[in-house]
This record gives structure tokens, sequence and C-alpha cells, in this order.
């Protein structure tokens, strides 16, 4: 066992690991805290762990939603060995994936552009707001699937409904795509953003993203949709 350099397995670990000193100073962060630091300053994070860590040494893990940015947490564990640091882990949400092409059933090549259209048109009904709408209209044509991600659409849009302005922006995620069936495909970014948001059917939405098979992001007065483009 003394031969086994378990640094080399944090460091290479997708999870964040930040240790710090009693005085809230970074002493060694892995590769995965790294990006994560450049969404979040190091004093908010040292108060989080100082917040959940255990009451005497040793370590305590807590179930815990967390928004950085773009990334997204369900959980951490604080450890505390002596006087002389404190480490949290993070632990990161689990993304969409697709194994199975099977699961893609009902999809058909889509103008994803069109169909945002029809669906704010459709909104703009019953909203009394002011509407602005960034999109690239060079976002390739993919498969989707029309009626479930219009039935995700309508929840979206049914959350903003009493905010005076909404602001709805889609475009590619550049740096990163999905993978299925060893092909990677581009993904697509939509947000939408206002200065207050219902969230009572957060569950709701969660729960048809999933079945889009779409990652959902629900912040206290956005949510950011990850689409995957499969051509």
């Amino acid at each position: 066992m003394d031969s086994i350099d378990f640094k080399f397995f944090i460091e290479n670990d997708s999870n964040p690991f930040i240790l710090f000193s009693n005085e809230g100073k970074i002493i060694y962060l892995n590769t995965s805290a790294e990006i994560v630091m450049g969404s979040i300053k190091s004093k908010e994070l040292y108060e989080l762990a100082v917040t959940y860590a255990p009451k005497s040494f040793g370590y305590n893990k807590t179930l815990i939603n967390l928004s950085f940015g773009s990334f997204e947490f369900y959980g951490v564990n604080v450890l505390y060995q002596n006087e002389e640091a404190l480490a949290i882990h993070l632990y990161n949400k689990p993304t969409v994936r697709i194994e199975d092409e099977s699961l893609l059933k009902g999809y058909i090549i889509t103008n994803l552009n069109i169909l945002l259209q029809a669906n704010i048109e459709l909104f703009q009904i019953g909203y009394k707001g002011k509407i602005q709408l960034l999109t690239d209209y060079d976002i390739p044509e993919f498969q989707i699937h029309q009626n479930d991600f219009s039935l995700l659409l309508r929840h979206l849009f049914t959350q903003f409904i009493d905010s005076r302005e909404l602001e709805i922006i889609m475009k590619i995620k550049l740096g990163e795509r999905i993978m299925i069936k060893e092909k990677h495909y581009p993904i697509i970014i939509l947000e939408l953003k206002s200065s207050q948001r219902e969230r009572k059917s957060d569950q709701e939405l969660e729960f048809l993203a999933l079945k889009n098979h779409i990652n959902i992001h629900l912040r206290e007065k956005s949510i950011v949709l990850e689409i995957p483009a499969i051509l």
C-alpha cells in the first residue's frame, strides 16, 4: 500500500476536491476543481465547507443542490482531520447520456428555431410582458421529439407568466459535445431568464427534461437547457 500514489487518484477524479488551510487559503485543488474555481470565489467555497463540516474530526456527507456557473452538484463531503486543514469534495450531478438509439423513437429532423418561435407565439397569447429573443439562426436542423419538447417548452414558459420581461437565448455550446454510439454531436443551449420565476413545478420540469434526454439547470431566476443536437 505504501507504493500506491493516492494523490494520483484524487488529482484525476472528475469530482472537484479542494484542501484549505485553517485560514481559508487554498493548499491544494485537483484538476476538476481548477476548472470550477473559474465560476466561484474561494472564500465562498471555504464558507460552504465550514458550514457543512463535521462537529468533530472526521467527515460529513451532505446531499445538497449546488450551482456554480454551468457546474452543478448534488452533494458535498467535508473532511476535517486536524486543526490545520479542511477539505471539501463536490459530487457532480450526472448528465444525460443516450446509449441506445431506440430511445430516440418518434424523433424527427426539426428546425429548432421554427419550433421555438411557434411555442413563443402560443405563450404570447396569455403573456402581457415583453419578450427579448436572441438566437443563432445558423443552428442546424436535428432530430427531436417535437410533441415532447413542445410540452417541455410550455411548462418552462408558464414559470415566467408573471414576469414583466423574459429574455430567451439560444446558441450552440462551444467546446463541448455529447457522444452517442461513438459519434459526437453538438449541444444547443436554450436559456430563459427574468427577474422572477415560479418554481413550484421544478420537479415536473426535471421529469420532462429527462424524458427529452435534455440536461436542465434550474436557477433562482433562470432555466438553462442543454439539448443534444442529434443530426
